[in-house]
């Protein structure tokens, strides 16, 4: 099995199965994370594991928490999707799992999957985030991993890392997304993702939400038992303040005051993502977390060293440019708001967003705030580009320009530009 063999494997049983899959069908019908569970709890060793859910910023959020708790021990991080290579949903105290080991872990799975894929229908498939969930499980293993992270997919309830017995579970703001697969309301989206709360957990913690979310998801942590830490009433990201090179915020827990915390990161949901991070880092680690002014300043030099490419990232500062994995209104109105703090009052927006995605939404909310709006297109065949955008958005009233590719749109488009689009408009533009 060569390297892009072991890439290919993992989506194999689902290509096999999509021409008989309805693409209006929600995840309730399609997915079944059953084919996966024995695998999934018998690689599962029992040592601190963590979930992450929620929409924008879940994996931020997930890549905090590991970093943070890397201090304490060897730490596995599992997310996705990937920017530039598949290893990237693969970590162990940041460094990615090598093409080799990457390899001969896929190879070491196949016979199982290979045998659970061989008794399905036409129609159904193990799910890649399956295969990639037993990867990680294996790789973290291989490692002797301390604490283990996942990020879920889009949602939870039909999700194979819900396979995982997690002992604690974060989840970020949740807002209306996905509507196809996770529901079309958004108290429907929140029971899909409360699904993360599992019986037995020791603790679950939630960032800011609508009054019904919250309800939702604290209501499930009753029913299962589960301690519940709340955005708002338990922890808190405030004094939030912009910055150049990033963000700065003050951080309250029931335990501690964390006093001007730096992260280069853009964005103020990045501040609500640290103060989650934080308030599950010290459940899990307890009593020896930020112990002493060592502990803490190792705290605060892990903070200033985070990395995380395509959130909110800045790649240039003369003209400034700043880029987001921006598919919907909600996400939009982060980009714009950061467009302010950075100044970049003349910027104009490049919209990579696919059609089935909110580009109109996105659009409206980059056209009320009084910028300008260049539309293109990802290289990538899978993404719908039917050319339909620029008449739909003139139609209602939102002027804008179209180029026939993100390298024209880089090109022809001068000064400050704040880029848009799908995950592959990053690995496009790279770094």
């Amino acid at each position: 099995m060569t390297r892009q063999d072991a890439e290919d494997y993992i989506y194999a049983s689902y290509m096999k199965a999509a021409p008989y899959l309805k693409y209006d069908k929600p995840d309730s019908v399609k997915r079944h994370p059953e084919y996966t569970r024995d695998i999934i709890r018998r690689l599962h060793r029992g040592n601190i594991s963590v979930s992450v859910t929620g929409s924008k910023g879940k994996g931020s959020a997930a890549y905090m928490l590991s970093e943070i708790l890397r201090l304490y021990g060897r730490t596995g991080l599992m997310t996705g999707p990937h920017i530039r290579s598949f290893n990237e949903r693969f970590r162990v105290d940041g460094s990615l799992i090598s093409d080799e080991e990457f390899t001969d872990t896929v190879s070491s799975l196949k016979p199982e999957f290979d045998a659970v894929a061989g008794g399905l229908p036409k129609e159904a498939f193990i799910s890649p985030i399956g295969i990639e969930t037993a990867i990680a499980e294996s790789f973290f293993a291989a490692h002797d991993t301390v604490y283990d992270i996942y990020e879920c997919g889009k949602g939870v309830r039909y999700d194979d890392v819900s396979n995982v017995p997690a002992d604690h579970a974060l989840i970020n703001t949740i807002f209306l997304e996905h509507t196809r697969e996770l529901g079309s309301t958004l108290d429907e989206i929140a029971d899909n993702k409360s699904y993360v709360i599992q019986e037995g957990m020791k603790g679950v913690y939630i960032g800011r939400q609508e009054i019904s979310v919250s309800e939702v998801l604290t209501e499930r942590a009753v029913k299962k038992g589960v301690p519940v830490s709340i955005y708002g009433a338990d922890f808190e990201a405030f004094k939030i303040r912009y910055g150049k090179d990033g963000m700065r915020c003050d951080v309250r827990t029931a335990k501690r005051y964390y006093k001007d915390l730096f992260i280069p990161l853009m964005g103020s949901h990045q501040c609500m993502n640290l103060a989650l991070a934080i308030v599950a880092a010290e459940d899990i680690i307890g009593d020896r977390f930020c112990e002493n002014d060592e502990a803490d300043e190792k705290l605060r030099t892990v903070l200033r060293q985070l990395s995380w490419y395509g959130r909110l990232s800045v790649i240039s500062r003369e003209p400034v440019i700043l880029i987001d994995c921006c598919v919907n209104r909600i996400s939009a109105g982060t980009a714009i708001e950061a467009a302010r703090e950075l100044g970049i009052d003349d910027a104009v927006f490049i919209l990579a967003i696919p059609d089935d995605k909110d580009y109109l939404g996105v659009a409206d909310a980059v056209n009320k705030a009084g910028y300008g709006i260049a539309l293109t297109k990802v290289s990538n065949p899978y993404y719908r580009f039917e050319g339909i955008q620029k008449e739909i958005l003139e139609k209602r009233g939102i002027d804008c320009v179209y180029k026939a590719s993100l390298s024209e749109a880089l090109d022809d488009i001068k000064g400050s530009k704040v880029i848009l689009g799908t995950t592959d408009m990053l690995r496009e533009i790279g770094r």
